[in-house]
């Protein structure tokens, strides 16, 4: 009976080990590995939001469609009708650049449309006294009314711009902002600017000049169209022309040339050649200027 027992126990013993290795041997292989992760916890998956959808985008297209079809008069209201809007929209930035290209476009179309007027010539008539006579700009009239020179003749037609331009310079964002009564008109990058002094200033334009060299050139001069224009401010610095940049020359290796460089920023506030040349005639003497 002992040894009948004793066998029992063996083979017991015996099928507990090899069983019991097996069991450990697949819990090991494969339970584990999963259970922390995948049959006894659930790991919750981070799913990024989708961001949402522009809700003025259709507008800002239909906009954008008036304004690439040339149909400048209804570009500006439909600009303006989206800014208001959509205020919180992520496309405020390029909406302004947009509204600021159809009202300068509105402006040099020949038409009474965007703020002008008609006007005929009569004898003795000049640009710049139609422009002393209605208060507005030689250079403008000339430019909108798309003279070749500044001759006039009896009986022509002339469309007069009546702006009341105002400058604004924000000094954080390097932007020149010009408002046509309380209404945006356009921005214009600044290439630099003084430090600020102050959280805002108000001045005015006390004068403007085009500048050959240390020579003032008047309107209608035949060196007038290639002169540095300077916009002068009672205080804060004047408005002024980026030197052109200095001529590079590549080696012959064809690599860059390193060595070349910009001339430094003259003070003040500094406007590119074509912003200057566009933004001159639009301002008059008297205008206000808000310096942020």
């Amino acid at each position: 009976m002992q040894s009948s027992s004793k066998k029992i126990f063996i083979l017991v013993g015996v099928a507990l080990l090899v069983f019991g290795s097996a069991g450990l041997s697949a819990y090991l292989l494969f339970v584990k590995p999963y259970s922390s992760f995948h049959l006894f916890h659930f790991k919750k998956e981070v799913v990024k939001a989708a961001p949402m959808p522009d809700q003025g985008e259709n507008a800002f297209n239909a906009a954008l469609a008036l304004q690439n079809s040339g149909k400048s008069e209804e570009a500006v209201v439909a600009w303006k009708a989206w800014l208001q809007a959509y205020p919180a929209s992520n496309k405020i930035s390029e909406g302004l650049e947009n509204l600021g290209k159809a009202n300068f476009d509105l402006l040099r179309s020949p038409s009474t449309a965007g703020g002008k007027e008609s006007y005929i010539v009569v004898k003795g008539d000049s640009l710049d006294r139609i422009a002393s006579k209605k208060k507005s700009n030689a250079e403008l009239i000339q430019q909108v009314n798309g003279l070749p020179n500044i001759n006039l003749q009896i009986g022509q037609e002339l469309f007069i711009p009546q702006l009341q331009m105002s400058i604004v310079l924000d000094r954080e964002k390097k932007l020149l902002i010009l408002q046509n009564g309380d209404q945006f008109f356009k921005s214009y990058a600044l290439l630099s600017a003084p430090p600020a002094t102050s959280k805002e200033t108000t001045t005015i334009v006390v004068d403007k000049a085009a500048m050959n060299g240390s020579k003032r050139v008047a309107f209608g001069d035949k060196k007038y169209p290639t002169c540095e224009r300077v916009i002068i401010l009672r205080s804060c610095g004047n408005i002024v022309t980026a030197p052109a940049e200095a001529a590079s020359t590549a080696p012959a290796d064809g690599t860059t040339n390193t060595t070349a460089s910009t001339p430094a920023m003259p003070p003040g506030f500094v406007l590119s050649t074509s912003d200057m040349n566009e933004v001159f005639p639009l301002v008059n003497k008297a205008a206000s200027v808000s310096v942020k």
